[in-house]
């Protein structure tokens, strides 16, 4: 599936899209959001917050430091 993201201007309450060539669809699903003042930030320091719903709800059950498989495993194609 192809994807085509974009923020347009209007104009008398019309927009144009021009697809790109290698999008050929007969039909498209066309999905109209009002878009904020400014671009969001993708900011590499800047870390989301993940829902308080889902706070307990994830339980680590694996041990994290002794490797999946044994030491002896890694020489079996040898």
């Amino acid at each position: 599936m192809e994807a085509l993201r974009l923020i347009a201007e209007t104009t008398n309450h019309q927009v144009t899209i021009d697809l790109p060539p290698g999008m050929d669809a007969k039909r498209v699903e066309i999905i109209v959001l009002p878009a904020d003042n400014e671009l969001p930030s993708t900011s590499a320091g800047e870390r989301r917050k993940a829902s308080q719903l889902l706070r307990g709800t994830v339980v680590l059950r694996d041990d994290l430091i002794t490797p999946p498989i044994p030491d002896e495993d890694w020489d079996a194609l040898k």
